[in-house]
């Protein structure tokens, strides 16, 4: 069985002896955009072109890194024993 509970909103305001004071309020103060002002915004060629650059570079940065540990991996595509300083041990004959 569902239930609903019921939120309030509090503000804080200080008066002028510097006490702080909790109020309840209906709905708190709007933020930022509407959803419709979003939805204009979107559409300006500058934002546009803002977010195709910004997923153009993500992409190329992130192909450029793909290539760049490809490339790692090939050149470096050598003998391992000979560049590692491990320890080795020998047997004296008798």
């Amino acid at each position: 069985m569902a239930t609903e509970s019921s939120v309030s909103s509090y503000t804080l305001s200080t008066d002028d002896s510097g006490t702080r004071q909790r109020k309840e309020v209906d709905e708190l103060p709007q933020i930022g955009y509407t959803l419709e002002q979003l939805n204009e915004k979107r559409e300006e060629p500058k934002w546009r072109i803002a977010r195709f650059t910004a997923i153009g570079l993500f992409w190329a940065i992130w192909g450029a890194l793909l290539a760049g540990s490809i490339l790692i991996i090939i050149l470096n595509n050598h003998d391992v024993a000979s560049t590692t300083a491990a320890p080795t041990t020998t047997t004296k004959g008798k």
